[in-house]
């Protein structure tokens, strides 16, 4: 089993932490109820983001622990390539998006983010959500979190920022939810009698919960150092406050709840193909 391979660079803010997956289980379409939430899709920057997490998702064949299982890496290429499309991912997002919100009036939220202040947030957590991908400027940041004092405003601000949405917790929380879900998927293809148990697999994966809360964590302060350099305390400020107030509080819950949903769906749909091209090119035994 690949170790948090749904993790580091994918792990976001609270704007990017939902981001994204494909839901290719359900094959869902969007409702009507997913049009009000398409002003907040558009307001948040996730068409772009989106573009960044599938490529991301398609480099990801150098992270997985190939060896010499006899399996062509055309044929990795190829089934990321499938998962890990913009179009499918982003509509997966709107109708998960649209679900975690119903009920919600979106207006204030999206009002919030078409202020300069919004625009300049979205911005500048696009920008740093690119530059962590490479890992020379996700050192420097993490470099850059390391240097500022516990007790400096902007280090108090960041820790702030980082409760109120309680962004390691729930990113952790996801993290073992999407990896028990590639084990399920990897199970789907093999010998029901060899996999192991539900107890098992749980057991294993919380046996690395604080190698992944240490590493979500790291990521996390980092991210949010390099993100929000640009803004003054002043507008950092301004910012938690929203994360603090009931629109804020709901935005979280829906871009957690969301990604919780479509990434486990990938997840899954990772696991199985894993699986099967083990079967298909060299018959090993899952």
């Amino acid at each position: 089993m690949p170790k948090h391979l749904s993790l580091l660079k994918i792990v976001l803010s609270v704007l990017m932490a939902a981001l994204l997956a494909v839901s290719l289980a359900r094959g869902a379409k969007a409702e009507p109820t997913a049009q009000p939430v398409d002003a907040l899709i558009e307001a948040l920057r996730m068409p772009e983001i989106v573009d960044v997490l599938a490529n991301e998702g398609r480099a990801m064949i150098d992270d997985l622990d190939r060896d010499d299982d006899g399996i062509p890496r055309s044929a990795w290429v190829n089934m990321l390539a499938d998962l890990y499309r913009s179009d499918v991912m982003l509509e997966a997002f709107r109708v998960e998006m649209a679900k975690a919100l119903d009920g919600v009036d979106v207006a204030p939220i999206v009002t919030f983010f078409e202020t300069d202040l919004g625009r300049t947030i979205a911005q500048v957590e696009l920008d740093a959500r690119i530059a962590m991908g490479d890992e020379g400027m996700e050192d420097v940041a993490a470099q850059a979190w390391a240097e500022l004092p516990a007790d400096s405003p902007r280090a108090l601000l960041i820790e702030d920022y980082v409760a109120a949405n309680d962004l390691v917790e729930m990113n952790v929380v996801g993290a073992m939810n999407a990896d028990y879900a590639y084990m399920i998927g990897l199970g789907q293809t093999g010998d029901a009698e060899a996999m192991p148990s539900d107890e098992d697999i749980l057991r294993e994966i919380w046996s690395y919960e604080p190698e992944v809360r240490a590493d979500v964590s790291e990521w996390i302060y980092s991210y949010s150092t390099l993100a929000y350099e640009s803004l003054s305390d002043d507008e950092f400020a301004q910012y938690i406050a929203f994360s603090k107030s009931a629109e804020g509080s709901k935005l979280n819950y829906a871009l957690f709840a969301t990604f919780d949903a479509v990434y486990s769906d990938l997840s899954r749909a990772l696991g199985a193909g894993t699986g099967q091209l083990m079967q298909v090119f060299s018959g090993q035994e899952l």
